[in-house]
């Protein structure tokens, strides 16, 4: 009787063993795309592609964030799905980094898409160049203005306390230094992503500050931006520049309201992400380098109605 029971724990920890060492299939895997703005029509063409590739491979995903910028609400959903055991997460770049290092430290990969924590342990980041952003804007501007222009340049982020901000705006510093007759600054104001904020915003600023460039790093900024301007009646005095392709963004570039918006693949932020994610659970496969550029495209009249080729 002892030697039968003596067996059977035996096979009970084998089979215990087997359990934590079992490779990844995709039966099993459980991805969370924890996003920043769960309804934001951008955010949601990464939906779009997260659920293609989550149903081509036969993974359970989940989309889940909040409405409105909230940080502390992507946390709570990323520190559910640690808890739960999600196998892979997917968020942007604007949480705590401890909460990434504890996933890591869970066996949890957290890819990292549109803005990045460099000082953390993220599987990998996935985004725009920022610099190569800056260089967009400012070969249009020139291309517009001339070289010989003093730019006067008004700057509208999502928020000011993100990093995604803050890089972007140290970009714009660092490329537009080379513009020869100078630049300044005058005025950064955000958006919140809510573009009833993003035109009261602009109004305040164009009603008491001149500028001739406006640049908008928020979705919906630019489309504001236009309105306040129009409002204003002083549409004509400035350039005005956005990011991301939303439809009525494309509109107003076709209607020479806007003129030039920085797209990129939202897209693949889900498919891509979710297909890295994949290969390194279930076929171990790592990637070449932790830093991956998304192609950018600044959408002007001039390609408007075929830049969408140009980003494949």
């Amino acid at each position: 009787m002892k030697k039968i029971i003596y067996i059977l724990l035996i096979s009970l920890f084998i089979t215990g063993c087997g359990e934590k060492t079992k490779i990844k299939t995709e039966k099993s895997l459980y991805f969370v795309f924890a996003t920043p703005l769960k309804e934001h029509e951008i955010w949601l063409k990464a939906k779009e592609g997260f659920d293609k590739a989550c149903s081509e491979k036969k993974i359970h995903g989940d989309w889940l964030g909040p409405t409105a910028i909230d940080t502390a609400k992507m946390e709570e959903v990323i520190e559910t799905a640690i808890a739960q055991k999600a196998d892979a997460i997917i968020t942007q770049g604007v949480i705590n980094k401890d909460i990434i290092d504890r996933a890591k430290e869970k066996g949890i990969p957290i890819l990292l898409v549109d803005s990045d924590i460099k000082d953390c342990e993220r599987f990998a980041y996935l985004g725009k160049n920022f610099n190569e952003q800056a260089e967009l804007f400012l070969s249009d501007i020139e291309k517009k203005l001339g070289k010989d222009v003093f730019l006067e340049i008004g700057i509208q982020v999502a928020e000011k306390d993100f990093d995604i901000a803050s890089e972007q705006i140290k970009e714009v510093e660092n490329v537009f230094a080379k513009h020869e007759v100078g630049y300044v600054i005058k005025t950064v104001s955000e958006s919140k992503s809510d573009s009833v904020r993003a035109k009261k915003e602009w109004l305040n600023t164009l009603s008491s500050t001149t500028i001739n460039v406006a640049i908008n790093f928020a979705g919906e900024s630019a489309i504001s931006c236009n309105e306040a301007a129009k409002e204003l009646e002083i549409r004509d005095a400035m350039l005005i520049y956005g990011v991301d392709d939303m439809p009525e963004t494309i509109k107003l570039i076709k209607d020479k309201q806007i003129d030039g918006s920085v797209a990129t693949s939202f897209y693949n932020y889900g498919y891509e992400g979710v297909n890295w994610l994949y290969d390194y659970l279930v076929n171990g496969k790592e990637l070449t380098q932790k830093v991956n550029s998304v192609k950018l495209v600044l959408v002007t009249k001039e390609n408007v109605d075929d830049y969408q080729e140009e980003l494949k």
